[in-house]
């Protein structure tokens, strides 16, 4: 076996770069020259490796094509793509929270989404939020151009405008699969 093929077989195992260095046993950057010119995809693996905010992305994300099992992920073809998931030629950013205090004056608990890396790239933002202990609260189907002026999003535990946005998880699948096929340039 040549060794562009060991690295990605090792890279496929451990979804970590350094880790597949190790197995193979060269130096991360010339295994990730290696993964580059066999055009094995390097994204890394966010739920194993990422951060807190990486894995609750992750988490989100997991959710969604658990519900709409026909979106394709962007995010198994590089790492960090600017959009998670396109479903039927429409484009879908999933943002993830996590319900915590507004600040330590306030007994306020709130989510909070920065939609402003896709703002003017996505057709539509999934919204996940998640309670304090780690459940699905709600789900916000948001139109992308609604959301276009907005930077971020914040919805108080107690009600919010943007709770005109939450839907049952289960119609997502049903909603996509009804949209008419996207045209070019639309």
């Amino acid at each position: 076996m040549d060794i562009q093929q060991e690295c990605v077989n090792a890279y496929r195992k451990h979804k970590n770069l350094k880790l597949a260095a190790i197995d193979v046993g060269i130096p991360w950057q010339s295994t990730y020259v290696h993964l580059r010119n066999a055009g094995e995809p390097v994204i890394g693996d966010k739920v194993r490796y990422g951060s807190d905010k990486d894995r609750l992305a992750a988490k989100g994300e997991a959710l969604f094509k658990s519900l709409v099992p026909g979106a394709v992920d962007h995010n198994e073809e590089k790492y960090q793509s600017k959009l998670d998931f396109e479903v039927h030629g429409y484009s879908v950013d999933v943002k993830s929270s996590t319900l915590r205090l507004s600040n330590k004056a306030c007994k306020l608990r709130r989510w909070a989404f920065s939609m402003k890396k896709q703002e003017m790239l996505a057709d539509f933002f999934v919204c996940v939020c998640f309670g304090a202990d780690g459940e699905l609260s709600k789900i916000m189907l948001i139109p992308g151009e609604i959301v276009r002026k907005y930077a971020t999003i914040s919805l108080s535990e107690m009600g919010s405008k943007w709770d005109d946005y939450v839907v049952d998880p289960g119609s997502l699948d049903p909603f996509f699969k009804s949209l008419p096929p996207k045209s070019f340039g639309a």
